[in-house]
């Protein structure tokens, strides 16, 4: 279409040389003419279905029909996932039910610690600051929920790759691979020591002076600090230093004479979990807009440039799966052993046998390529 062709443009024209003609401007004043050319189309698109019917029509017919497509579409991905990878597929959902209970096991061995030590759980305090639960306490609580997200966000994994989303399926276990780092980190310095968790908790003060600035700079007023919260912000400031604010400053125990920031990397690899950097950086592809990631879903298939639904990509599947597996399993672990040192419920520790026998059957089952004919 040729642009005087077009019934929205001619509108929008008109109704510029209006405004000319009406003296609100010349047409000599390029700025004043631009901006009133994009008022005059926005108004156009407004009245497109009186202005280009068939256009209109056609769209809503379009619509209609694409409904019935995607609908057939998605189940073809969904049974051709099925064929492949059914029997690991299964497999996964019973590392899931593992870790759920696994889950539970542990809720339920910190609820019997916290009964039987209720007076001295009471007196350790982050910070000296009443109100807020800090030492082993804290601890557990943050490994039980760092392994409920693990588990929460492993169903996600599970349900994406079935129905063909294969770049959620990467950012999702980039998502998993950064609560396994994180984990582990928090026992760097032993399974009893408190010095990194309790930082760990108080940094949710970081994160709120964050959300602050991102507020403030948008003319907005951020949500006031509560009592409790100010208290723990002025004592954090005064024991650990403003450097505990910046990026990642929770973790300067970790790396004795060094200033924060410190990137999520140097983390990692204090962790031995350097080796899972190829799968952290697909992750990042898939969830950020980056010039590679965009044209590295260059299809050319099915009528389409690009895909805008679910599709098969059975490596991904294949590879991803059994990283999240495995992920899931040794956080699982780690929060186990954790757990059971601090609470003294050794027998806690089955739950690991379990959850790795789970492990060795899913990671064998993607391993070997599914039920590939």
């Amino acid at each position: 279409m040729k642009p005087e062709d077009s019934a929205l443009l001619r509108y929008a024209v008109n109704k510029l040389n209006e405004e000319i003609g009406k003296g609100s401007f010349t047409s000599q004043d390029e700025d004043e003419t631009g901006k009133a050319l994009l008022l005059a189309m926005d108004e156009a698109i407004g009245l497109a279905h009186e202005l280009t019917p068939d256009d209109h029509n056609w769209f809503l017919s379009a619509i209609a029909k694409r409904h019935r497509v995607r609908k057939k579409m998605m189940a073809k991905i969904r049974r051709t996932h099925l064929r492949r990878w059914g029997r690991g597929l299964l497999l996964f959902d019973d590392v899931l039910a593992t870790a759920e209970v696994l889950n539970t096991a542990i809720q339920d061995a910190i609820g019997e610690w916290v009964v039987d030590n209720e007076p001295s759980i009471k007196r350790s305090s982050l910070l000296g600051v009443q109100g807020i639960l800090g030492g082993k306490a804290l601890k557990c609580l943050l490994l039980l929920s760092l392994h409920s997200r693990a588990c929460s966000i492993s169903n996600e994994i599970r349900l994406l790759a079935e129905h063909g989303f294969p770049e959620a399926v990467r950012a999702r276990t980039r998502s998993l691979h950064e609560l396994g780092v994180i984990t582990l980190a928090l026992s760097v310095h032993g399974q009893a020591d408190t010095s990194v968790s309790d930082r760990y908790g108080a940094w949710t003060l970081a994160e709120a002076r964050k959300e602050a600035r991102a507020v403030a700079s948008q003319g907005g007023t951020p949500d006031p600090l509560d009592e409790q919260e100010a208290e723990l912000e002025r004592r954090a400031a005064a024991t650990w230093g403003n450097d505990f604010f910046k990026q990642n400053g929770w973790a300067a125990p970790l790396f004795p004479g060094r200033r924060p920031p410190i990137p999520f990397s140097d983390i990692e690899q204090l962790v031995n979990m350097e080796h899972m950097r190829g799968f952290y950086m697909a992750g990042n592809d898939a969830i950020h807009a980056g010039p590679s990631a965009l044209m590295n879903r260059l299809r050319l298939r099915d009528g389409s440039v690009f895909p805008t639904v679910s599709e098969v990509q059975h490596q991904t599947v294949r590879h991803f799966l059994a990283v999240a597996v495995i992920a899931l399993s040794d956080l699982g672990s780690t929060v186990c052993r954790v757990v059971a040192s601090i609470t003294g419920d050794f027998d806690l520790l089955t739950g690991v046998k379990v959850v790795r026998d789970a492990e060795d059957r899913t990671v064998l089952e993607f391993e070997n390529d599914g039920m590939r004919a």
